[in-house]
C-alpha cells in the first residue's frame, strides 16, 4: 500500500507544480491502485465464496485500518495533525 501513497503524493505534487501529466502516468497510477490490497480485499469479499466473506471482511477491515494508522503517522511527522 506504500507504492499507492507514493505515487499519489507524487502525481499531486507534479499537479501542484503546474507540468503536464501525461495521459500515461495518470493510467499507470489508476492501476496501481487497482492492483492494491484494499482493492484486492474488496473484490475477494464481493466474488468469493459466502462461506469465507466475514474471514475476508475482517482481512479487508484490517488492512483499511492499517492504512489509516499509516496516514496518521505521516501527519504526526509532518506535523499536520
Amino acid at each position: 500500500m506504500s507504492d499507492v501513497h507514493w505515487a499519489a503524493n507524487g502525481l499531486l505534487h507534479r499537479v501542484a507544480e503546474g507540468g503536464e501529466i501525461p495521459m500515461s502516468v495518470l493510467r499507470e497510477f489508476a492501476e496501481l491502485v487497482l492492483r492494491s490490497e484494499l482493492v484486492a480485499g474488496a473484490r475477494a469479499v464481493l466474488d468469493g465464496p459466502p462461506e469465507f466473506a466475514v474471514r475476508r471482511a475482517l482481512e479487508l477491515a484490517t488492512v483499511v485500518l492499517a492504512v489509516g494508522v499509516g496516514v496518521e503517522r505521516e501527519q504526526v511527522k509532518e506535523g499536520t495533525k
